[in-house]
């Protein structure tokens, strides 16, 4: 080490090397490294001609592993602070982190008003945050430095003081009025940094002004409100979008002024006493001035960023008064109109925010506004309407009634919302319950012959309108009757409506009530005529007490549907329906729905379909499960949805409209291979299908490589052919074992196949046209997930190494790689391999002999050594290390390697990185 710093310090000119530096760290962190070689190091690195950020960092590292020699290092990196450059303000945050952060008065004014411009800023945003420093100085020192003659001092003086503002406690008034006058000085700075910190600074510590006398807080809370009004005209967006966030935290303001910042012309100033006797006639109309359409403003800004920030103004401001809400909802439902999502979204969340607070009046002129909005092409558009209407009070029959149209054509053209659609009718059912019966008069036959007919099954119409019946009567005891037979009905769908009413009750419950409630008290369903139907409809229009049981909840169904928190709670320890049943339940919900997803795509309405895709996926990744089981059942729902949106996309170019250009092909070619490596993994990830589940993936693989003869085989045909072959004969030889009838598409390429081996062997006869006829024929069938499929995974731990701890190893010679194994669901029929590679593509495998490994069981946790024999003749090397399992659900072998696996490999878990660096000292 000595021989390695010595020509460092002969030419003092030069920088220390990054080999160097290396090594001085090496040192520094051993604390076994001696005194006399750590006072050398200090030396070296003090003495640097050219100190760079990693001089700093090992200087912060030899004060932090040997306290002994913590002041020097301390002095040498305040002696940085002096750079004009980045260093100081990577020296001031070395300093930050040392285990010390106690500076004495003296330092710490010395190094706020240091020579380096960049140092004093870092000093000034960070200071009371970082090192411990007496309030009173550090308000002095922050409070000078905004008379600083360069803006961006200014500007982080003015930072430090918002953040001293949440952390001091100011007992003197005059200090905090100071400041907050200071800030409004520096409303007319030529800089805009210096003004958006200028506002930040007025709505904070205007916020402790008014907090500091009860007798003047209204007086200045409507103080600091006009001076942020007055900002909301700036020439700057972002000191505009600054002055509306500091609205949004005021706790009083007038409703004079709330008013005035609606109307662009200055109101009539009549009643100022009554609501700000603390000022003159003249100061009302000065302020009054400023604030005078200071939101219409900013709802009408040009730039999304500020229209945003007024909108979420409203959303505090709307509840300070009653005549100010119903003033600013005229705005926000302009706002829904904005060519920004974020801005659409963000009033849409200020009238929900209104809503929950009992301030959201919608009239008859907002409805169709209001209601446009839930064919937003934004999804989150359309979910943040209904959460609306999920919570809001609609005032008449009519805006009930164009709500629950609105809602159903909403249905029908947004299949991907159908569980969010279902819950916004069931919160309207309860929430209008005088409302109900009218809508069941209307559609009870329609309902009924829908049942009838037994087409209610495929009709999300009809299931929405019986969610609204039975939602109607569940909190209501003196509710009229609602016909028995409509309970009975949503019996039969009670899988796909009972999310709409989870957040009350789980799948069991709402079972019970229902059929509860199917039962009638005297006549039978069959015996209920449509004039015994109008009459008792009729009754539902008002409260009507002493009904039968049939329209009211009884004491035993009712204690389990209340939301009391303690009923809730002695419930749930009672529950028999686990995680892992609701999780079945949802994913075969989502499953249903590919089949008539495939009639969309038949028609061209891919993209449609491809934004559904999306949609389901981005709700199965968001859901929250604990048990393994939910887990396998979520992992196969994901893979098989990205199968099926690979297939779409592929199925795009079987379409009239797409051409046959080579860029065409060749995406085509890409995503077929995408499209196999799905499939393969599905067929060897995953274990426990059902003999009509196999058939449906083998089916799925049957048209993948019929795609790929038809369209993009040039070379591999003969290969393709012989996979496509062995596939299908695994197809019959199940379909001959099973009474199960093949589908169209199966029965035709079986012709084919048999043509084409007729003719010859390699399928060389087989025509396009054939293909194309053949693939015509396919469509999706509906898979039921029974709940027996586990997943094949692997968790591969290697401990004790990164790149700053590298395994030692001797260039020629094995080394050793130490992996901690863990095997869920793995049986002993799979063959795993533990596939090692380098970045330039050199790979070697190793075989898991699962017979000679410990654990047995599910879940198999082990450790295992593994050999590497080609190490390279390098200083360091890293490896990627996998555990796949190899696909032998195929008879043909395409892959031929030497030692290694003979079929094609997926991986059961994510690469690790090894790292190894030579031992060798030349």
């Amino acid at each position: 080490m000595n021989e390695t710093l010595q020509p460092q310090q002969n030419q003092t000119e030069q920088p220390l090397t990054l080999h160097t530096l290396s090594s001085i760290r090496s040192l520094l962190i051993n604390p076994s490294t001696p005194k006399r070689t750590v006072s050398s190091l200090l030396q070296t690195l003090t003495q640097s001609p050219r100190p760079t950020h990693h001089t700093l960092n090992l200087l912060s590292d030899l004060a932090t592993h040997h306290s002994s020699f913590s002041q020097p290092a301390l002095d040498s990196l305040i002696h940085s602070t002096d750079s004009p450059t980045r260093l100081a303000v990577d020296s001031l945050a070395s300093i930050s982190e040392l285990s010390f952060p106690e500076l004495d008065d003296e330092r710490f004014v010395s190094l706020c008003f240091g020579p380096s411009i960049p140092g004093r800023i870092w000093m000034l945003r960070n200071a009371g945050c970082t090192f411990r420093v007496r309030p009173a100085l550090l308000f002095t020192v922050l409070l000078g430095s905004t008379k600083d003659p360069y803006p961006y001092v200014r500007a982080a003086s003015l930072e430090g003081l918002v953040g001293l503002s949440g952390h001091g406690e100011f007992c003197d008034v005059s200090m905090v009025k100071g400041c907050y006058l200071r800030a409004l000085e520096l409303f007319d700075d030529m800089d805009d940094c210096v003004r958006l910190s200028a506002v930040r600074v007025v709505a904070s510590w205007g916020l402790l002004l008014s907090a500091s006398n009860a007798d003047m807080k209204a007086y200045w809370c409507n103080e600091v409100f006009a001076k942020l009004c007055s900002m909301a005209r700036d020439m700057s967006v972002k000191v505009r979008v600054e002055a509306f966030s500091g609205l949004a935290k005021m706790e009083m303001v007038s409703k004079d002024f709330l008013l005035q910042s609606l109307s662009k012309r200055v109101l009539g100033n009549g009643k100022q006493r009554e609501t700000m006797d603390q000022i003159t006639s003249e100061q009302f109309a000065m302020l009054a001035t400023s604030v005078a359409g200071a939101l219409m403003h900013g709802l009408e800004d040009e730039f999304f960023e500020v229209r945003k920030s007024a909108c979420q103004s409203l959303h505090r401001l709307t509840i300070l008064s009653v005549e100010f809400a119903r003033e600013a909802l005229d705005l926000l439902m302009d706002m829904l109109n904005d060519d920004s999502v974020v801005v659409r979204l963000q009033a849409l969340e200020t009238m929900h925010h209104m809503a929950l607070n009992g301030w959201l009046k919608l009239q008859e002129k907002h409805l169709h506004m209001f209601l446009g909005a839930l064919v937003d092409n934004c999804r989150e558009v359309r979910c943040a309407v209904r959460k609306i209407l999920k919570v809001v009070r609609l005032g008449d029959l009519a805006m009930f009634k164009s709500s629950i149209d609105r809602l159903l054509k909403n249905l029908d053209s947004y299949l991907q919302d159908e569980a969010d659609v279902f819950s916004a009718f069931s919160h309207l059912g309860r929430n209008h319950k005088k409302f109900v019966g009218y809508i069941v008069k209307e559609t009870f036959e329609e309902v009924e012959a829908a049942f009838e007919g037994n087409d209610g099954f495929k009709s999300a119409r009809i299931a929405a309108l019986l969610i609204i019946s039975i939602s109607a009567p569940l909190f209501n005891e003196y509710l009229g009757i609602i016909p028995p037979v409509l309970f009975s009905y949503a019996v039969t769908l009670l899988g796909r409506i009972y999310l709409a009413f989870s957040d009350i009750m789980d799948k069991d419950t709402l079972l019970a009530y229902l059929c509860e409630k199917s039962r009638p008290s005297s006549d039978s369903v069959s015996d209920i005529n449509h004039e015994d139907v109008e009459q008792q409809l009729s009754l539902i229009e008002g409260d009507t007490p002493n009904c039968d049981s049939n329209g009211v909840i009884d004491s035993k169904i009712g204690s389990q549907i209340m939301k009391e928190q303690k009923e809730v709670t002695c419930y749930q320890v009672e529950q028999h329906q686990s995680e892992y049943s609701e999780v079945t339940v949802y994913v075969n919900f989502i499953l249903a729905k590919f089949p008539d997803m495939w009639q969309m795509i038949e028609t061209g309405l891919t993209n449609e379909v491809l934004r559904s895709l999306r949609c389901l996926k981005e709700e199965l990744t968001s859901l929250n499960i604990d048990s393994s089981e939910s887990r396998d059942a979520l992992a196969f729902t994901l893979l098989y949805l990205r199968i099926i949106k690979l297939l779409v996309e592929v199925w795009e170019h079987l379409l009239p409209a797409k051409g046959s250009c080579s860029h065409g092909l060749a995406e085509l070619e890409f995503k077929l291979g995408k499209l196999d490596k799905r499939i393969k993994e599905l067929m060897s990830k995953l274990v426990g299908f059902s003999a009509e589940e196999e058939l449906n993936i083998l089916e799925l693989i049957l048209v993948t490589y019929a795609l790929r003869l038809w369209k993009v085989e040039t070379i591999c045909v003969n290969l393709t052919f012989k996979r496509l072959t062995s596939i299908y004969s695994c197809v019959e030889s199940m379909l001959k074992e099973r009474p199960v009838l093949p589908s169209n598409f199966v029965v035709e390429l079986g012709k084919l196949l048999h043509k084409c081996q007729t003719a010859s062997v390699n399928g060389a006869s087989c025509s396009t046209l054939q293909f194309d006829k053949c693939l015509k024929l396919f469509s999706l069938k509906k898979f039921v997930f029974r709940g027996t499929i586990r997943q094949l995974k692997a968790e591969l731990s290697i401990s004790n190494n990164d790149s700053l701890h590298p395994f030692p190893f001797v260039s020629g010679l094995p080394v050793s790689v130490p992996c901690e194994i863990t095997l869920h669901n793995i049986i002993s029929k799979c063959k795993l391999w533990l596939k090692m590679s380098f970045d330039d593509g050199l790979v070697q495998y190793v075989f898991l002999d699962l017979d000679h490994l410990e654990g047995y069981g599910d879940v198999r946790s082990f450790a295992f050594v593994a050999p590497f024999y080609r190490t390279p003749k390098a200083n360091s090397f890293r490896l990627k290390v996998c555990i796949s399992l190899e696909c032998l659900f195929e008879s043909v072998c395409p892959v031929q390697r030497y030692g290694g696996p003979k079929y094609e490999l997926v991986p059961l878990c994510k690469e690790k990185q090894v790292y190894f660096s030579n031992v060798n000292k030349d």
